[in-house]
């Protein structure tokens, strides 16, 4: 494939190219500058070309392609990847892989690592949920312990998607999460615990709105029920609140989920509305 090479782009014509043939809102942020600056971040933006015409482009950086796509009329996703794949042998890490380019991947050596999707509903007041008798609401704030968080939230994700995906943390990187969404949030914290009878904690949701979310969109970071709670509809009770007691506030609720989670059959049905599923991939050099 010699014809083919890389060029370094400037990145805002870059931005502007990726957003019109991306092919998908991964993020779902309905906004033409918002999607924009998606990709701003860095100046390591290239261009697909062959024979001097752009054919694609992708951001390359530390062996790792993200925000790749085609420039029209070029249509042959199969050649563009071995002709990326040519010009720059390094890559170990493709990230934002839709599914159409999941096969073409695997063909050239690399593995599915995740795969992700982010989901979105409108905030809405009208939105009722009764709370499950025996159990009480109450705001998670500062005055809460947030070892006590941290460790609620190992058992409620012990067994599932998540940690056999990434791996199971230790109770200080769960801790430094739970400090880390909480400051994201500080400003508009709209985070709940759900007490037992013992006022123990059943469950909980960290969410909220941070000062630098595109749109002011609120998202959830994370939401848990422990095991001996489940099946009581906590969960569901969580998201509808979160979703009406956002609405003062914003007119979207998001957040992301893992394929495979049994919790996106929550989502969808509390009204969470599925984006594109998007894989990050690997592969040994």
């Amino acid at each position: 494939m010699s014809n083919y090479k890389l060029e370094q782009a400037e990145k805002d014509l870059f931005a502007v190219y990726q957003v019109i043939y991306a092919d998908a809102d991964m993020e779902m942020w309905y906004d033409w500058n918002t999607r924009l600056n998606d990709t701003t971040f860095t100046d390591q933006c290239f261009w697909l070309m062959y024979n001097n015409e752009k054919i694609g482009g992708a951001i390359i950086n530390n062996q790792t392609v993200m925000f790749p796509f085609l420039v029209a009329p070029f249509s042959d996703r199969t050649v563009f990847w071995k002709a990326l794949s040519s010009c720059c042998d390094e890559i170990r890490h493709v990230n934002g892989v839709l599914q159409k380019d999941i096969d073409i991947l695997l063909t050239l050596g690399y593995s599915i690592d995740v795969t992700r999707q982010v989901m979105c509903c409108p905030a809405d007041a009208s939105i009722t949920a009764k709370l499950p008798a025996g159990f009480s609401l109450q705001n998670l704030n500062e005055e809460l312990d947030r070892k006590k968080i941290a460790k609620v939230m190992m058992e409620g994700y012990k067994g599932g998607i998540d940690y056999k995906v990434y791996g199971t943390p230790d109770e200080d990187e769960v801790l430094k999460d739970v400090e880390y969404l909480l400051k994201v949030y500080k400003y508009r914290n709209l985070s709940i615990v759900l007490l037992d009878e013992e006022k123990e904690i059943a469950g909980l949701c960290i969410a909220g709105i941070s000062k630098n979310m595109p749109l002011g969109f609120a998202e959830i970071g994370d939401m848990c029920v422990v095991p001996k709670h489940r099946n009581k509809r906590l969960a569901e009770y969580m998201l509808k609140y979160i979703r009406a007691s956002a609405s003062e506030h914003t007119q979207v609720v998001k957040l992301c989920v893992t394929v495979g989670n049994h919790a996106e059959a929550l989502y969808r049905k509390v009204g969470f509305y599925p984006g594109p599923r998007f894989a990050n991939m690997s592969k040994e050099i």
